[in-house]
């Protein structure tokens, strides 16, 4: 797979970025001011936060797929990002993604929403962490990925998956890091990219640590690409769907609450 290399660096912002509150007492405002490098809660009905500054886009691999704002359901406000997963393939699937260069260690925090009980046959990936080969700045390489899977008694459980040789799955956390359906859930990942064994990820879901990774290659090249999705080879009922809103690219924690941690 190939994509068009984005030359422009990424710019922080130092301006007050803030989110628009939903009316429903759970969905704050998120107001972290210059810590946050990005943020968007699709209020705008459009795509336009992803693609801002020339640092994201959509990167899906099966065209049949879809990333669209949907309106409703949505964690605040009106719209969210609403993946389809048409491909049914475990390397394609439906994503957008937003790219770091020369990245700080940093919280991608996200919304994430199921709108029903989905069976999982195969892995079915989330999101992902990406980096750019150093030959080729065209080719990207896959990373970590947060992943969620069906246990027999129903649970849908998360866990990390590295497509390094070195580390592959962890061990799923304890106790099991399950996520709701038919609820909105919060995942946020610490992520320290690092080219040698002195990367780190921490995994939150709604505010309860369930992964701390240490002591590890985190990225291939001096960038990060943080990318959403939706991807799984065998998931049932087919095609499945998932939603995503208020997603953060911060230097502190959002948390749950959309504060300061």
């Amino acid at each position: 797979m190939t994509l068009a290399r984005f030359p422009s660096p990424f710019v922080l912002e130092s301006a007050l970025l803030l989110l628009a509150a939903s009316a429903a007492a759970c969905s704050p405002t998120l107001d972290l001011g210059s810590n946050v490098l990005w943020a968007t809660d699709h209020e705008s009905g459009e795509l336009d936060d992803w693609y801002e500054g020339g640092q994201g886009q959509l990167l899906m691999d099966a065209a049949q797929s879809t990333v669209l704002i949907a309106d409703g359901p949505a964690h605040s406000g009106r719209y969210s990002l609403e993946f389809t997963d048409l491909a049914m393939s475990d390397s394609e699937g439906a994503g957008i993604y937003r790219e770091l260069l020369s990245p700080p260690d940093a919280y991608y925090s996200a919304w994430y929403y199921l709108p029903r009980l989905y069976q999982t046959n195969s892995q079915w990936t989330i999101q992902k962490f990406r980096s750019r080969s150093d030959s080729d700045p065209t080719a990207i390489s896959h990373g970590h990925d947060l992943n969620l899977r069906t246990l027999p008694g129903g649970q849908v459980v998360l866990y990390v998956f590295s497509h390094d040789p070195a580390y592959l799955q962890a061990p799923l956390s304890d106790p099991p890091a399950f996520v709701p359906v038919e609820t909105w859930f919060h995942i946020e990942t610490f992520y320290s990219p690092r080219t040698d064994e002195t990367g780190k990820i921490l995994v939150w879901l709604d505010d309860r640590l369930v992964y701390d990774l240490e002591d590890r290659r985190t990225t291939g090249s001096d960038d990060v690409i943080w990318n959403p999705c939706n991807i799984g080879e065998d998931i049932q009922p087919s095609p499945p769907v998932l939603y995503l809103d208020d997603a953060a690219i911060s230097l502190v924690r959002v948390t749950r609450n959309g504060k300061l941690f």
